[in-house]
């Protein structure tokens, strides 16, 4: 008897990685035709977390993915199909995000948020400055705009007779960002319209409001007249037109509340736009695209957005920095002051001494030492010079660049008299060192930083006793109440 031997089909083995290349391919051919419904499907949860970006003031929170994902269809996705970003010299991403209440109101075309966001790869950061709609600029603030003086919103609004919109808004990148001394390489505007649809799109969404607001001043649809607000504190679930006028309310509190607020909403629209259930669903992906596609401009490509959006898997939250300019000059970012209304005709901020330099040199921190707000070092301010004031002086100024000084006094020796020093010193307290004794301070970043305000010699703790911290390679000098004791002694000189 003879048999014949035959061939067991084994189950085909799946390759994901091949479909997956397979289906970035298939999107580079289709993102060459805008009315692909293929197209419009792959990208549209990419353009849904984009346009998550404006609510009232862009917050950098749109960036922020679900970290507990364990299979993310956005990555999957985006680490295919995207394209390298434009970086700066420094290595950095800037985009320039602008928000809107739309075009169909008093004041149509004028910017109602304008904020730069700076991408970090190497540290996986993020930094956002903001700056207020009523600064004015004109050619004493060296931004080179060939037109007349105005507040920064109406820069778009100026350029008008252009008709390429692109070239309108390379003037808004290039005004701001003279101002900021920042290269900017792209710009993101959305109008509320869309914030509004996106929320009601997912079905609303749950805050935990922290405090009860009334504002009876909000204004109404029209712009002419009030339309009050009030909510009350506790868990509240808001629809898309509730959660824009708790986002945006401003009248009865202020301007680092909203920022609060803003972050709260957009982390509960974060949340439930990026959950397993919206991104695999087709009708609610399709809904969300639709509810945005119109309501936004940019210069950037679908494959550059893709990349963006893959970018947000790897942000650190706990290194993600905001900043704004206002006219507080007891508070951090406080470089305003407000202009006369006689001379401006109307409400505007101006930067204190009327030029760019504390605006620049406070931008440098935020963009390039960025360390110094993620990883803040407490500082305590001692004043051994002859001089009275200034270590209150020192005080102010490093507030206002976001510095933390937690304790200013006199320089006392050991029986608590006051001693004094001929030279400034900026002494730190922990330290990290290496088996060849080397000595790294633990704040260099913000060490460097505070070379920059206040001429100093720079040393290391010498009193006390050296004791153990929770980090075995971090030394510390027991009694050492705060992280960097500034001593100013009778050179004192401050550098602004």
């Amino acid at each position: 008897m003879t048999f014949k031997s035959r061939k067991i089909r084994q189950k085909p083995r799946r390759k994901p990685l091949k479909k997956l290349k397979q289906l970035g391919q298939a999107f580079k051919e289709k993102s060459k035709e805008e009315s692909s419904k293929t197209l419009n499907y792959i990208v549209a949860s990419i353009l849904v977390v984009m346009g998550t970006l404006v609510v009232g003031k862009v917050s950098i929170a749109a960036y922020q993915f679900a970290a507990d994902f364990s299979i993310n269809p956005v990555s999957a996705i985006t680490n295919v199909v995207g394209k390298d970003l434009k970086k700066d010299n420094n290595g950095y991403t800037n985009i320039l995000l602008l928000g809107d209440g739309g075009f169909d109101r008093d004041g149509a075309g004028l910017l109602d948020s304008i904020q730069v966001a700076s991408i970090d790869y190497e540290r996986n950061a993020v930094s956002l400055f903001s700056v207020p709609r009523d600064y004015f600029v004109d050619q004493t603030n060296n931004l080179g705009l060939t037109r007349a003086g105005s507040r920064i919103n109406q820069i778009y609004v100026n350029y008008s007779d252009i008709e390429n919109q692109n070239e309108r808004y390379q003037i808004v990148k290039e005004a701001i960002g003279e101002l900021m001394n920042l290269d900017i390489q792209y710009y993101m505007r959305i109008d509320f319209q869309a914030f509004v649809q996106v929320v009601d799109s997912i079905g609303g969404i749950s805050i935990d409001v922290p405090k009860a607001i009334y504002d009876p001043k909000y204004p109404n649809d029209n712009d002419n007249g009030y339309d009050p607000f009030s909510i009350e504190a506790g868990l509240q679930e808001l629809d898309g037109e509730t959660a824009l006028k708790y986002a945006r309310s401003r009248k009865t509190t202020s301007d680092y509340d909203r920022s609060a607020r803003q972050q709260l909403i957009l982390e509960a629209i974060q949340q439930k736009v990026l959950s397993r259930e919206t991104l695999t669903s087709l009708s609610t992906i399709t809904e969300l695209y639709n509810s945005i596609k119109s309501n936004i401009n940019t210069d950037m490509s679908l494959r550059e957005m893709a990349s963006l959006a893959g970018f947000a898997n790897q942000v650190d939250r706990s290194r993600m920095v905001a900043k704004q300019l206002h006219t507080n000059t007891l508070a951090d970012g406080g470089l305003l002051y407000d202009g006369l209304r006689s001379i401006y005709g109307g409400a505007v901020v101006l930067p204190e001494g009327n030029n760019l330099d504390m605006i620049h040199k406070y931008a440098d921190l935020i963009f390039n030492n960025r360390e110094v707000y993620y990883q803040p070092a407490t500082i305590e301010v001692l004043n051994a010079s002859q001089y009275t004031g200034v270590a209150s002086e020192v005080d102010y100024e490093l507030t206002r660049f976001g510095f933390q000084v937690e304790n200013v006094d006199n320089y006392l020796d050991e029986n608590g008299e006051r001693q004094y020093l001929e030279n400034t010193i900026i002494r730190y307290h922990d330290w990290n060192e290496d088996k060849d004794g080397e000595i790294t301070p633990k704040y260099p970043a913000t060490l460097s930083a505070l070379n920059s305000f206040i001429k100093g010699v720079e040393e290391r703790s010498d009193q006390g006793v050296i004791v153990s911290m929770p980090d075995e390679k971090i030394k510390r000098y027991e009694g050492g109440a705060y992280d960097i004791t500034i001593i100013i002694g009778n050179d004192y000189e401050l550098f602004l």
